[in-house]
C-alpha cells in the first residue's frame, strides 16, 4: 500500500510527534508514505492503475490494483435554495450564529454545510443546539454544550485522538505552555495486550495549571479523549484531574501518568535530567 499526501506531514492538523510516529508505524507495516506529493495523472497499465506523481520536484510512478481518493470534502449548496432566495455565506459554507441560525429567519443549519470541525459528533451537537433554541421559543438561554471544544479521532492502529491546543498552537496563541508526556510501553494494560508503542501528551498553562489540550496515540485513545474534553470545557487544572484514582490495569492509567509528568512526578516515567 502507498499513501500520497500533498501536505508536508501525515495528519497535518495533529501534533507533529503523532505524524512522525504514524509514518514509522505505517512503514513497519509495509505502508509507504510520500509527503509533499502531487498527483499528475492516472492511467491503465498491465499491472492495474498507474499513478504518476511528483515529490520534491521529482517525478515518480507507482502501480496498484485500486486507487482510493480521499482529498477532503466540500459543501453541496448548489440548488439548495429556491430561485430568488439568498442567504448569507461564509466562503463556501452557510453562515450561522451560536444557535445555528442562518441569516434567513426560522432556518437553521448544522454539520459540514457550516464548516468548522466536519465530524459526525460535532454535527449531532449542533443539531441539539438548534433544537434547544427552537423549542425554547427562541430565547437567548444558556447553552447546554460548549461547541468550541470538539475532540477529533483517527481510527488507525493504534488509535489517535486530540482535543484543544497542541503545544505549538498554545505558543502561537501567546500562552506559556508546559507539557507532560507518558510513553505507553510502561503502561500495564499495553504490556498485557502487546500493543504498539504509543504516548499520551498533556498541554497545560504554565501560570494557571489549566488544561489547554491533549494528544493521544495509543489503544482506546478515542474512548479516553472525552476526559480531557470535559476538563477543558470546565477549565480544570492538572491538580483537579489528578484528584481521581484510575483503575489498574487500564489504558486510562496513562492519563494520570501524563498529568503527573507535567510537574515531573510520574512514577513510571524516567526522570528528566535537571539542568
Amino acid at each position: 500500500m502507498t499513501i500520497l499526501e500533498a501536505l508536508p506531514k501525515l495528519l497535518d492538523n495533529f501534533d507533529r510527534e503523532i505524524s512522525q510516529n504514524l509514518k514509522m508505524i505505517l512503514k513497519k507495516k509495509g505502508v509507504e508514505a510520500h509527503l509533499n506529493a502531487r498527483v499528475q495523472e492516472f492511467s491503465e497499465g498491465e499491472e492495474g492503475v498507474i499513478c504518476r506523481f511528483s515529490e520534491k520536484d521529482k517525478e515518480q510512478t507507482i502501480s496498484g490494483q485500486y486507487v482510493l481518493v480521499a482529498a477532503g470534502r466540500r459543501p453541496m449548496t448548489e440548488k439548495l435554495f429556491g430561485e430568488g432566495i439568498s442567504i448569507q455565506m461564509n466562503g463556501r459554507f452557510l453562515q450561522v450564529d451560536e444557535y445555528q441560525r442562518t441569516s434567513m429567519p426560522g432556518v437553521y443549519a448544522i454539520g459540514d454545510l457550516t464548516g468548522g470541525m466536519q465530524l459526525a459528533h460535532a454535527a449531532s451537537a449542533q443539531g441539539i443546539r438548534a433544537v434547544e433554541h427552537i423549542t425554547s421559543g427562541g430565547s437567548e438561554a444558556a447553552l447546554s454544550q460548549d461547541l468550541t471544544v470538539i475532540p477529533g479521532g483517527v481510527y488507525t492502529d493504534p488509535e489517535i485522538a486530540s482535543v484543544g491546543m497542541t503545544e505549538a498552537e498554545a505558543k502561537e496563541a501567546g500562552r506559556e505552555a508546559i507539557c507532560g508526556k507518558f510513553i505507553m510501553s510502561a503502561n500495564g494494560k499495553t504490556l498485557i495486550t502487546r500493543d504498539e508503542r504509543g504516548f499520551i501528551k498533556v498541554v497545560a498553562d504554565a501560570a494557571t495549571d489549566e488544561i489547554l489540550g491533549a494528544q493521544m496515540m495509543c489503544s482506546r485513545a478515542t474512548d479516553m479523549i472525552g476526559e480531557f474534553t470535559t476538563a477543558i470545557v470546565n477549565h480544570m487544572t492538572v491538580a483537579d484531574m489528578l484528584r481521581s484514582v484510575r483503575p489498574h490495569p487500564t489504558y486510562n492509567e496513562g492519563i494520570g501518568e501524563a498529568l503527573e509528568a507535567v510537574h515531573g512526578t510520574s512514577i513510571h516515567t524516567v526522570p528528566q535530567r535537571r539542568r
